[in-house]
């Protein structure tokens, strides 16, 4: 694979750990209180913050995270930033999979 392959996946890995360190900037530094505040269960807070994802979190995912009332302001601009690159097709896939992304927020 060379390094034009990995970039996307590289930023992608990034974003997700800024996501993470926003959590815990906020004060969630457990997967419980992370997953309660992102409206998701544990496990797919976990998914979602700590696993090497090939794609990263789907549509389905991030809209019921946005729709949290208890997300911090913080959290809440990392994970539009990540909607926002995502749809601009930062972290790869190709055009088809991030028009479906970018169509599940309109």
């Amino acid at each position: 694979m060379g390094a034009l392959a990995k970039e996307p996946k590289v930023r992608l890995t990034s974003k997700l750990a800024e996501i993470r360190d926003a959590l815990i900037s906020a004060g969630f530094d457990t997967t419980a209180e992370q997953a309660a505040v992102l409206g998701l269960s544990r496990s797919t807070a976990w998914v979602f913050l700590n696993r090497d994802n090939r794609v990263g979190p789907s549509a389905k995912v991030v809209k019921r995270t946005l729709s949290s009332k208890k997300i911090p302001p913080s959290v809440r601009k990392k994970i539009e930033e990540y909607v926002e690159e995502k749809s601009l097709g930062l972290y790869g896939r190709g055009k088809e999979p991030n028009k479906r992304f970018r169509d599940a927020f309109e």
